[in-house]
């Protein structure tokens, strides 16, 4: 593979990370410092900013990491490296690169969240601050842009792989 590909490659997912981390942990310091006196309604009664630390994983399936949050910064940030070379060995298509590139942000933002981040009552936490009620009154879990550039970036993940995968071919043994 010749290296001025594979330094593009290499540039393309470093941009994609870089503006994404950029924007998660600037977006989060926006909410600490704006959102401390209360929520802000942005789309009555469907969306608004209210900042929340979540000490658990995403979503809140598991309420609080304890003792092992230190452990999921550290699993995050070697994730992100192991996506890093990936892109430097494999050189992937450019959807795939930039969907790369933004998981691999949203995982450096949410783990250097568990890793620094300190919430109130002591420890670390997540920021989370954008909140979405569903029709009917249900709330979906508070989240932030790392986690949706996690969970776009998967779906791009996703769309790219099912693009690159061979169509079914009918079986040439006689039946």
């Amino acid at each position: 593979m010749p290296h001025a590909q594979r330094l593009r490659a290499g540039l393309l997912f470093l941009l994609a990370a870089s503006l994404g981390t950029g924007c998660d942990l600037g977006t989060k310091t926006w909410a600490v410092q704006t959102l401390s006196d209360g929520p802000q309604p942005i789309a009555p009664p469907w969306l608004s900013f209210q900042l929340a630390y979540n000490r658990g994983t995403a979503f809140s399936v598991a309420r609080s990491l304890g003792d092992a949050m230190p452990w999921m910064a550290l699993l995050a940030f070697a994730l992100a490296a192991a996506v890093a070379v990936y892109v430097w060995r494999h050189r992937p298509d450019r959807l795939t690169t930039l969907a790369l590139g933004g998981i691999v942000a949203g995982a450096i933002g949410n783990g250097w969240d568990r890793a620094f981040r300190a919430a109130p009552g002591g420890g670390t936490g997540v920021v989370d601050f954008i909140a979405v009620t569903l029709p009917g009154g249900h709330r979906w879990p508070t989240f932030n842009v790392a986690d949706v550039l996690l969970a776009v970036g998967v779906g791009l993940v996703l769309i790219a792989s099912l693009r690159k995968a061979p169509a079914a071919q009918p079986d040439p043994t006689p039946g």
